[in-house]
């Protein structure tokens, strides 16, 4: 296997990071959304759930952090360009701003703010829904 077909095969290995936190992040979404309907219904929601649903949401902002960090090495080691020179790697920052976004507010969610419901429900939305524009507009970086 030669240096080039190593550095083609390196470069699917953030691509296909991004797709499993994308598919992380929807399922921490799904969760939420249990919560949610959960409480609109007058059930209660359980303490299981609850964890499952912080535990899933810590573990995929941690893949996004990794994913934004590896995303701009890829395209400047294993591609040769700067590293945003993109509408990917614009949407990038954009992402990961809006993950940021929606961390925080669970958190304060979390620590009892119930005020921080709205907030976290439309950057939660936001974050699963500029991730999956920033994963199309990737597309045409693929080698």
């Amino acid at each position: 296997m030669g240096d080039t077909t190593i550095f083609r095969v390196l470069a699917f290995v953030h691509p296909a990071w991004m797709v499993t936190t994308l598919v992380m992040a929807v399922a921490t979404a799904r969760l939420g959304l249990e919560i949610r309907r959960r409480r609109m219904n007058g059930r209660p929601i359980g303490g299981r759930l609850r964890t499952r649903h912080l535990r899933f949401g810590k573990r995929t902002l941690l893949m996004v952090a990794i994913g934004f960090v590896a995303g701009p090495l890829s395209m400047v080691v294993l591609r040769g360009r700067d590293p945003f020179d993109s509408l990917h790697g614009i949407l990038g920052i954009i992402v990961l701003g809006l993950f940021a976004w929606t961390g925080w507010s669970g958190r304060a969610l979390a620590a009892g703010d119930r005020e921080a419901r709205d907030i976290h429900r439309i950057a939660a939305a936001s974050s699963v829904a500029a991730a999956m524009l920033a994963a199309v507009a990737g597309f045409i970086l693929l080698p």
